[in-house]
C-alpha cells in the first residue's frame, strides 16, 4: 500500500503517545516508551513538537474508538512531515481498513506486535510504504524489561494476555487474543528489577487475573510470591472475574498485609437473564455469595464493579433487578457502561434494540444511585474516624 513521500530522512525522531483505554493500555504505553528509548528516540509531551505521533487505542466500546477517530481526523489527509501511527486494539480490528479510512495514518500495529514498534517506526521513516503488523502471536518476554515506568513509586506489571472467556459483548478475545500467561519466574524478575529502582507499589495485570496458572503456581500462589518481595509496600490487581474467583484469594487478600483490601469484581448486570446473554457464566445469587464471602474474610474491604446498561433485550424488569442488586451489595464504587455493539462479538449479532435515549435514562439512574451510595459511605467513614 503506497504512501506519497514524506521527507523523514533528518527528523530527530521525537514521539509523542496518547493512550486511550484502560490500565493495560497504560502498561503496554509503558513499554513502546521504554523500546523507542533503548532505540534512540525522545519522548515529548507535546504533539505538536513530535515527530513521530502514536495512539494507543482502545475497543472496548464505540465511544472509545469515536474519540481516537476525530483525533486522527485533526491531522487532515496530508502528509505534515509526521509519522502517524495506531497501535492497539483498534489497530487488530481495523487492520487495513485504518488506512483507507485515513490515509494519514503511516502505521498499523496490534497489541501482539508492540514488541517490533522499533522495526515498524524504522520501516516508516525510510520507505513510502505503510506499514501493517496485526498478528495474533505471544509477545517477546522481554518487551517487559526496558524499566520504563511513568510513576517511580508505582508499576504495572502484566501477568497474562488475551482472554478465553468469550463475553457475548467483549472484543478482547478477537483484538487482544487467547489467554496466554506468563512465566512466573519472569513476572518475578520484573517486579525485583522495579523495586530495586526504588518501586514500592505494584499492580498486577490481566483480563482475568483469578485465572493465572503456570507450571502449577496459580493467582494466589502468585501473589504470595510477589509480596513477599522484600521493599514491597502495596501490592494490589486488576481484574477479578466472578466465575473463578475463590475464597482462597481472600484469605490471602487479608492474611497478607502489603495486599490492598480493595478487590474490583464486575458484575455486569443484576438480571440472571442477561447475565446468561451475556455468557458471564454465573448467577447473582452467586455473585452475592462471593460478595458475602470476601467481606465476611476481607476487614473493611472495598469492593468496585463494571455494569453495562441496555444489552439487548434489557427490560424495565432487567434493569431493575441491577438497581436492586446496587442497592443490595453497596458498591464503593461503580464504572458504568452504555451497550455499543462490538464487531465479530456474538452479541454483535443481535439486534441492538434498546433505544440510544433509554440506554441514557438507565445510565444516568444507575450513576445517580451508585453516587448516593458511594457518598453515604465516605460519610458513614468520616464519621467513624
Amino acid at each position: 500500500m503506497t504512501k506519497e513521500v514524506k521527507a523523514y530522512k533528518n527528523l530527530p525522531k521525537k514521539v509523542y503517545i496518547r493512550t486511550f483505554g484502560c490500565q493495560m493500555n497504560v502498561r503496554d504505553s509503558e513499554v513502546v516508551k521504554g523500546l523507542l528509548l533503548a532505540e534512540g528516540y525522545k519522548l515529548v509531551d507535546d504533539d505538536a513538537a513530535a515527530d513521530v505521533i502514536l495512539y494507543n487505542t482502545c475497543s472496548v466500546r464505540q465511544h472509545a474508538e469515536d474519540k481516537v477517530w476525530s483525533q486522527i481526523g485533526k491531522h487532515g489527509n496530508h502528509p505534515n512531515n509526521k509519522i502517524i501511527g495506531v497501535i492497539g486494539c483498534m489497530a487488530q480490528n481495523y487492520k487495513k481498513e485504518i488506512f483507507k479510512r485515513a490515509p494519514v495514518v503511516d502505521i498499523v500495529c496490534g497489541p501482539s506486535n508492540i514488541d517490533n514498534i522499533a522495526l515498524y517506526l524504522g520501516q516508516a521513516l525510510r520507505s513510502k510504504e505503510a506499514v501493517l503488523g496485526a498478528d495474533e502471536k505471544k509477545r517477546k518476554d522481554n518487551i517487559y524489561h526496558t524499566g520504563f515506568y511513568e510513576d517511580k513509586d508505582h508499576a504495572y506489571v502484566v501477568i497474562s494476555e488475551g482472554c478465553d472467556n468469550f463475553c457475548s459483548y467483549c472484543v478482547v478475545p478477537y483484538v487482544r487474543g487467547r489467554l496466554r500467561h506468563r512465566e512466573h519466574g519472569k513476572i518475578l524478575k520484573e517486579v525485583s528489577d522495579a523495586v530495586g529502582q526504588g518501586v514500592n507499589s505494584i499492580t498486577l495485570l490481566g483480563q482475568n487475573v483469578s485465572s493465572y496458572v503456570d507450571s502449577g503456581i496459580d493467582f494466589t500462589e502468585l501473589l504470595k510470591m510477589v509480596s513477599g518481595i522484600p521493599g514491597i509496600k502495596s501490592l494490589t490487581f486488576l481484574t477479578s472475574h466472578p466465575k473463578n474467583t475463590k475464597q482462597e484469594l481472600f484469605r490471602i487478600m487479608a492474611q497478607t498485609p502489603v495486599i490492598k483490601k480493595q478487590l474490583h469484581l464486575p458484575v455486569q448486570s443484576g438480571s440472571d437473564k442477561v447475565l446468561k446473554a451475556m455468557n458471564r457464566g454465573y448467577t447473582v445469587k452467586k455473585y452475592i455469595e462471593m460478595v458475602d464471602q470476601y467481606r465476611g474474610i476481607v476487614y473493611n474491604g472495598k469492593l468496585s464493579t463494571d455494569i453495562i446498561v441496555g444489552f439487548p433485550k434489557e427490560t424495565e424488569k432487567d434493569f431493575e433487578k441491577t438497581l436492586s442488586l446496587v442497592r443490595e451489595v453497596r458498591f464503593d464504587a461503580a464504572y458504568i457502561f452504555k451497550y455499543s455493539p462490538r464487531p465479530n462479538t456474538k452479541a454483535a449479532a443481535y439486534e441492538d434494540d434498546v433505544l440510544p435515549e433509554t440506554k441514557q435514562r438507565r445510565h444516568a439512574e444507575l450513576l445517580k444511585l451508585q453516587k448516593e451510595i458511594s457518598r453515604s459511605k465516605l460519610e458513614a467513614q468520616s464519621v467513624g474516624r
